[in-house]
């Protein structure tokens, strides 16, 4: 029996952040599921947002969308966004982050991007790839785990509140 490789392991990791995403979608009410199309009008996916802001403590959440790669730019397959405001000794900080699947010659890619200050100023160059499966594991899969952990208990608990 042949050892699974880096790369390999890697994959599985896209694969399980695409599926995390995917379910976390799926068990959302749908209207709170936003179609999302490009500019043609064509749907391209789906994206659910999950708010962690506490009263006091500033912004806190994360957008999780799952597309399709045939129709989206970037053959992006799911795509993790955090916004948060950080104090810095400088004042409330505004960070804003990405984390990116894509398919590329019929392999799952992992990237992401710190550079932005917000959505509306990413660039594509500004994305760097995760070649690392122990980082993929233990901070992009973790994290959104973690979100989608909370998006559940948010949920339940809404429900007892029916």
């Amino acid at each position: 029996m042949s050892a699974i490789s880096d790369d390999e392991l890697l994959q599985e990791t896209c694969q399980t952040i695409i599926n995390t995403a995917a379910t976390a979608i799926d068990a959302e009410q749908p209207e709170h599921a936003v179609s999302l199309r490009v500019p043609s009008g064509q749907l391209v996916g789906k994206q659910i947002m999950i708010d962690a802001s506490e009263k006091g403590n500033g912004l806190n959440i994360c957008r999780i969308a799952v597309l399709n790669a045939d129709v989206s730019p970037e053959a992006e397959v799911a795509r993790i966004e955090y916004e948060h405001d950080k104090q810095t000794k400088y004042g409330v900080q505004r960070v804003y982050s990405i984390q990116s699947v894509r398919k590329k010659q019929g392999s799952l890619v992992l990237l992401e991007n710190f550079m932005a200050e917000s959505a509306r100023e990413v660039r594509e160059q500004d994305f760097r790839p995760i070649s690392s499966e122990s980082y993929a594991q233990s901070t992009v899969l973790k994290t959104l785990q973690d979100w989608t952990r909370y998006r559940a208990w948010q949920l339940q608990e809404a429900g007892k509140k029916r």
